[in-house]
């Protein structure tokens, strides 16, 4: 069995359509919803689609490793898989897990990811190169971090103590300790990555800011002074980019449906 852990703040666009995305894979799954103290309806919507929610305690600092070694916690399946809301497993995904986990020296791995979404003319070849530096990375070193749906032998995760609980930069921290831990794998049927936050903020400014912080982060900057780097200058202003990744997820679902339809 795979359990997918989805942590999520503030996210009741999307995280329905979301979750009925995991819901119609096949294979035995179960779907966890972590949410982290969200205020706008998050937690019914998640509870409505079918999933199992958890909640962080009041009064909890938000931190995306503490909800995920939550989910873990109370996780049934032998795999886990950490995904985020505004990625969508490719058809099939969790028997492309069990096959990669078939190998038993085969701890966990991820998925090599591409954008999807409505990009401008004007960003598309800057969003396509960002997009081959970045599956080059994830095949050639592994480097299973946040929008790769990275994977994990539940009992692995556990006695390695579980997910960093860092406070910024945890999915660096996860995917640097994932490769300590043992052989991986890259599946390369792909995740799709919505592109809203690269289009939202410019891709060129996205990538410069995102490469300054992870060259501070090897540094060993401080976590507080690459939190607020990252607000500063890549505002998570989401209204305006979440209707057309709730119609995408929504849109994906319906086809699904239409093919088991078909079938039928």
């Amino acid at each position: 069995m795979i359990s997918v852990i989805i942590p999520v703040l503030n996210e009741a666009a999307i995280i329905a359509a979301a979750v009925e995305a995991v819901r119609q894979q096949p294979g035995e799954h179960e779907t966890i919803v972590v949410d982290g103290g969200s205020s706008d309806g998050t937690r019914e919507a998640a509870v409505r689609s079918g999933a199992r929610l958890i909640q962080v305690p009041t009064g909890a600092t938000p931190d995306i490793g503490r909800q995920i070694n939550l989910g873990a916690e109370s996780a049934r399946g032998e795999v886990l898989v950490f995904l985020h809301c505004d990625v969508q497993l490719p058809p099939n995904a969790f028997e492309k897990v069990n096959q990669a986990l078939s190998d038993p020296r085969v701890i966990g791995g991820g998925f090599v990811p591409v954008f999807s979404g409505t990009v401008p003319a004007s960003e598309r070849i800057m969003l396509e190169w960002v997009q081959r530096v970045w599956q080059a990375r994830t095949r050639r070193f592994c480097w299973y971090a946040g929008d790769t749906a990275p994977f994990i032998r539940a009992d692995v995760f556990r006695r390695c103590g579980g997910y960093p609980t860092t406070g910024f930069a945890s999915d660096w921290d996860f995917a640097g300790l994932l490769r300590r831990l043992g052989p991986l794998t890259t599946i390369t049927a792909p995740v799709q990555v919505d592109s809203r936050r690269h289009v939202h903020n410019g891709v060129f400014k996205t990538l410069c800011v995102t490469g300054s912080i992870e060259l501070m982060y090897r540094l060993g900057v401080k976590r507080n002074f690459l939190r607020n780097w990252y607000r500063r200058w890549l505002p998570r202003e989401r209204l305006s980019q979440v209707e057309t990744t709730a119609g995408k997820l929504a849109q994906g679902a319906d086809d699904r449906d239409d093919r088991v339809e078909e079938k039928g």
